[in-house]
């Protein structure tokens, strides 16, 4: 595939405006530079713009969205010249979709990009989100927090959903935040100092602990094998634990994203029969509607489906160490 057709290809995906929770799928042009950070996070603690990212944002006429395409741009420039092997096994994939370390690659470059000009773009706060929004992730957080306190949150971004999951019960010294991509590392330890965050590929990083939950939050279509993951994130839980899927905008938008650049978005959110053969290979139980989504808030969806059509929330019960498969010691 040429360079500028993957350019192209991976610039076509919907850029976050509020990373994990609020994406518009259609890109926005000419956005004002105006200061921001994750929710829950201070002015205080509110990233900003290094110098060569002003540079280029200037450089452009202040449109957000061409500074961050230029500065993934210029990102597989770099990559040219400091590891020719790679970038070459990302040029040549097949078909333009990229696998294991190219892809793994791939993204780390991508979200790099989007987290330089997090700065740069308008980002909800939490005062700010709709009611329907912050029942999602009220949601999402009760849920990952339901088996304990201690969270694995793999594609953790700038540890936008850290503030949440302590509110429901989540204890920041026992979580762990997961993301390939650096700058959102360095901008999730800033404004989280008290939880602990890493920069890795999830599939290649060995568990130090065992955790209650390993929650996948807007981020397991970034995975070729749902399967694969799924054994990935068992092997962090321990008995009666929970592996949790969850995406704010729903399956129909990540699908919209797997169709507009698949190269990235390898895959799209498990289907119930997915889920099904995942939970039968991994000996766990897929957790009925009913025990993943509260009843009594109108702001969400009804009725909630393992679909999850418009707000995709469902979960993976890892068995009690002498139980049978119905529960029964």
């Amino acid at each position: 595939m040429a360079r500028s057709a993957l350019i192209a290809a991976i610039c076509c995906l919907a850029l976050p405006a509020a990373v994990g929770f609020a994406a518009s799928s259609k890109p926005k042009r000419k956005a004002k530079a105006t200061g921001g950070g994750g929710f829950g996070v201070s002015s205080s603690k509110a990233p900003r713009l290094d110098p060569q990212a002003k540079r280029l944002l200037r450089d452009v006429g202040g449109d957000v969205d061409a500074a961050q395409e230029q500065c993934f741009q210029n990102a597989l420039g770099r990559l040219r010249e400091d590891a020719p092997e790679l970038f070459d096994e990302l040029m040549a994939a097949e078909g333009g979709l990229p696998t294991g370390r190219a892809h793994a690659k791939l993204v780390e470059l991508f979200w790099d990009a989007v987290a330089t000009y997090i700065p740069a773009r308008q980002r909800a706060t939490d005062g700010g989100m709709g009611a329907k929004m912050r029942a999602k992730v009220d949601a999402i957080a009760q849920l990952s927090t339901t088996a304990g306190s201690a969270v694995v949150d793999v594609g953790c971004g700038d540890g936008a959903l850290l503030p949440h999951l302590t509110r429901a019960g989540a204890a920041p010294s026992s979580y762990l935040g997961v993301d390939i991509s650096a700058r959102m590392v360095e901008l999730a330890a800033a404004a989280h100092p008290s939880a602990t965050f890493v920069c890795a590929d999830f599939l290649t990083l060995k568990p130090t602990a065992t955790f209650d939950c390993v929650l996948l939050n807007g981020a397991s279509q970034f995975f070729a094998d749902q399967a694969q993951l799924a054994a990935a994130a068992a092997a962090w839980v321990r008995p009666g634990g929970l592996i949790v899927f969850s995406h704010a905008q729903g399956a129909a938008f990540v699908a919209d994203e797997h169709r507009g650049n698949p190269a990235v978005a390898r895959s799209c959110l498990p289907t119930p029969q997915q889920l099904a053969a995942i939970a039968e290979e991994q000996n766990m139980e897929v957790l009925p509607t009913t025990r993943c989504v509260p009843d009594d808030s109108a702001a969400l969806p009804t009725p909630h489906t393992l679909e999850g059509e418009h707000f995709y929330l469902v979960a993976l019960q890892t068995q009690m160490v002498g139980a049978n498969r119905d529960g029964e010691v």
